[in-house]
C-alpha cells in the first residue's frame, strides 16, 4: 500500500510538472504573440498618424489657396465695380455684379460660404 502511494505521489508529481512545462511553454507564446501585436498595432498607428498629418497638409494648402482666392476675389470685384459704373456712365447697361462678399475676414467668409453649401445641399 506505502508503495502504491509512491506510485501515486510520483504520477501526481510529473503531472504536476507537465503542467508547469506547459503553462511556461503558453506564458512565452502569450508574450510573443503580445509583442507582435503590440508591434503591429504600433506600426498601422504611425502609418494612420502619418496620414493624418498629411491630410492637415492639404487642409492648410487649400485654406491659403482659399484665403488668396478671398483677396483676389475682393481685388478684382472692386475694379469690376469701377468699370460697370464707367459702363453705366457711357449709357450702357451692364449686367449685374457678382455678389459682395458679406465680410473682411477670411474666416467670416469661409464661414459663409460653408453655410451657403449646406444650405444648397452641396456639404
Amino acid at each position: 500500500m506505502g508503495q502504491m502511494n509512491e506510485q501515486s505521489i510520483d504520477r501526481l508529481m510529473d503531472i504536476i510538472l507537465q503542467m508547469k512545462i506547459n503553462l511556461g511553454h503558453i506564458s512565452e507564446t502569450l508574450h510573443q504573440q503580445t509583442f507582435e501585436i503590440r508591434e503591429q498595432l504600433g506600426i498601422v498607428f504611425e502609418e494612420e498618424k502619418r496620414t493624418l498629418d498629411r491630410y492637415l497638409g492639404i487642409i492648410d494648402e487649400k485654406l491659403t489657396d482659399c484665403s488668396n482666392c478671398v483677396r483676389d476675389y475682393q481685388r478684382l470685384h472692386a475694379g469690376l465695380t469701377a468699370m460697370r459704373g464707367k459702363l453705366v456712365q457711357l449709357g450702357a447697361e451692364p449686367s449685374p455684379l457678382p455678389p459682395v462678399l458679406p465680410a473682411e475676414s477670411v474666416e467670416n467668409i469661409i464661414a459663409w460660404r460653408v453655410h451657403e453649401l449646406k444650405e444648397q445641399g452641396k456639404l
